[in-house]
């Protein structure tokens, strides 16, 4: 089973101040995860001052994170991501065993 040390953080394409992961929990059924100035996470928040988060941070550098989950298997105008902030580790492995095989 999946947790969420399989996520692969990379830098945020948006922000260098950020980080972001997705993983694909069943056949198109996505997981993006998220961190940084202006997401729902810890450090973070909207309205957030990006001066204060270092380039190319680190998952470390994060204790919790705005995570989006999206049915690809829905006709299209009914796809929309479900996205839940400030959620923390454990949170977001119980949202894979949920939603994942």
């Amino acid at each position: 089973m999946k947790t969420f040390e399989d996520l692969n953080f990379n830098t945020h394409k948006n922000t260098k101040k950020g980080i972001s992961a997705t993983m694909e929990l069943t056949p198109n059924v996505f997981m993006s995860v998220i961190a940084g100035p202006g997401f729902y996470s810890t450090p973070g928040g909207i309205g957030s001052d990006d001066s204060k988060f270092k380039n190319k941070p680190s998952v470390k550098d994060f204790s919790s994170f705005e995570v989006g989950i999206i049915d690809e298997n829905l006709p299209e105008d009914e796809q929309q991501f479900e996205v839940t902030g400030w959620m923390g580790r454990d949170e977001i492995n119980t949202l894979i065993s949920k939603h994942g095989k």
